[in-house]
């Protein structure tokens, strides 16, 4: 079901249909989204960071997980969202340094949890730049603050304005996750 869904935003974004995934104003919508907490990370803890779940039907029971996949580095299809309007990416910058000061503070892997748990998204916000990694898969992931980082600053600027986008997507190619960048209203 997870991957029908993803298939079919993809769909809808290849042929720039982005309403189904950027709400009024640019900010993605997720049905049913309960955050968990939330924190500040970066060097001058400017960077806003929720940690939430992201479900369609957050009433669907969690399938039994897996262990834990890192999938760092492996690869993803990129997409542009049209028309144009996308988040400054000198505040996209500011996220992708936030994510490059914790990887050397903190540690270059992190954890997003299965889809159905309370933490299966993580957003990060800095200015008009909002990004987010979202796991659909029933088993926990692995990532890397560094490939997030070149991710952030790829999708805003190959994803900007100037190209006639609004920023973008990467999915992973067996579509179990997804990282998104949109402009928000600040």
């Amino acid at each position: 079901m997870k991957v029908f869904w993803l298939f079919s935003l993809v769909l809808a974004t290849i042929t720039a249909a982005s309403a189904a995934l950027v709400g009024s104003g640019g900010v993605p919508t997720c049905a049913n989204e309960q955050v968990a907490y939330e924190t500040y990370i970066g060097k001058d803890h400017n960077v806003k960071v929720s940690y939430s779940q992201c479900d369609e039907d957050a009433s669907t029971p969690a399938l039994a997980k897996r262990q834990s996949s890192n999938v760092c580095g492996a690869a993803c299809n990129t997409f542009c969202f049209t028309p144009a309007g996308g988040p400054s990416a000198s505040d996209c910058n500011v996220i992708a340094d936030a994510l490059l000061y914790d990887s050397q503070n903190i540690g270059v892997l992190f954890n997003v949890s299965a889809t159905g748990t309370p933490t299966n998204k993580i957003t990060m916000q800095y200015g008009t730049c909002l990004t987010y990694f979202l796991n659909q898969d029933f088993s926990t992931l692995v990532y890397c603050r560094t490939e997030w980082s070149k991710l952030v600053t790829w999708l805003s600027t190959d994803c900007a304005p100037a190209n006639n986008a609004q920023g973008g997507l990467c999915v992973a190619t067996d579509q179990r996750w997804y990282v998104q960048v949109v402009c928000v209203d600040v």
